[in-house]
């Protein structure tokens, strides 16, 4: 089943949300990495494991913790359910490279 992994992580520069998303990506079953730098937020959409996305990050050097979400955001985000049925509303993607077709 895919899920959202959402996680605080603290992020000083583009070279370091550079190599967390590439991090990131090399997960199978990652469909979309959305990182947000001014709030710290990172959101990883697909058939993984937070297990597995923790221990990405933790070996880029970073520290990872749960996110919580104000009670404001928490209602907004209950209000606007998943749109599409592959990809959360407003989600902007970066696909994997695995997830490319060669034709």
């Amino acid at each position: 089943m895919s899920q959202v992994v959402e996680l605080k992580v603290r992020l000083h520069c583009k070279a370091c949300e550079k190599a967390v998303r590439k991090s990131l990506l090399k997960i199978y079953g990652v469909k979309c990495v959305e990182i947000d730098m001014i709030s710290s937020k990172i959101t990883v959409l697909g058939y993984v494991d937070r297990k597995a996305v923790v221990k990405a990050i933790h070996k880029t050097g970073r520290k990872a913790e749960t996110w919580r979400p104000s009670s404001a955001a928490a209602a907004a985000r209950k209000r606007d359910e998943y749109f599409s049925p592959r990809l959360p509303k407003g989600f902007s993607c970066i696909i994997p490279r695995w997830g490319y077709q060669k034709v």
